[in-house]
């Protein structure tokens, strides 16, 4: 009785290991870190696409801000950057979650996350006449 009772146990112990799944899906479903802005689609204008490197958003998860650097667009008129004008700054962002959608905040703008398997996508509201960014890293 004392083997099958010990038997027991390492066949429970062995069936526990083998169904262990590694769920880390932290490097591609992340919004941390440096995201290249490639195309902007949407508005009352045609898509504007941008060269890797001209417009990037950084994202600090610790410290909820985006860092938004853009060399291509030049703002002469703008004394305070502008995120609803795509101006480079530093600004806060806050993420949640509802309805197992991911909603992006920056600036008082809400956006829906979409990750593809290209990259990133975040939509302002390209259906009511909004922009919506695509990003790749």
């Amino acid at each position: 009785m004392k083997f099958h009772s010990k038997l027991f146990y390492v066949f429970t112990l062995i069936i526990f290991f083998i169904s262990c799944k590694n769920n880390n899906n932290s490097s591609k479903d992340t919004i941390a870190g440096i995201w290249n802005v490639t195309e902007i689609i949407g508005g009352f204008s045609q898509p504007k696409s941008y060269e890797k490197g001209n417009f990037t958003w950084e994202f600090d998860t610790e410290n909820n801000t985006v860092t938004i650097i853009n060399t291509s667009d030049v703002f002469t008129t703008l004394a305070v950057p502008s995120f609803t004008n795509n101006q480079g700054g530093v600004y806060s962002f806050e993420i949640f979650e509802e309805d197992n959608t991911q909603f992006l905040i920056v600036d008082g703008r809400k956006g829906t996350i979409y990750f593809t398997e290209e990259g990133l996508k975040i939509d302002y509201g390209i259906a009511f006449d909004d922009i919506a960014y695509i990003f790749k890293r």
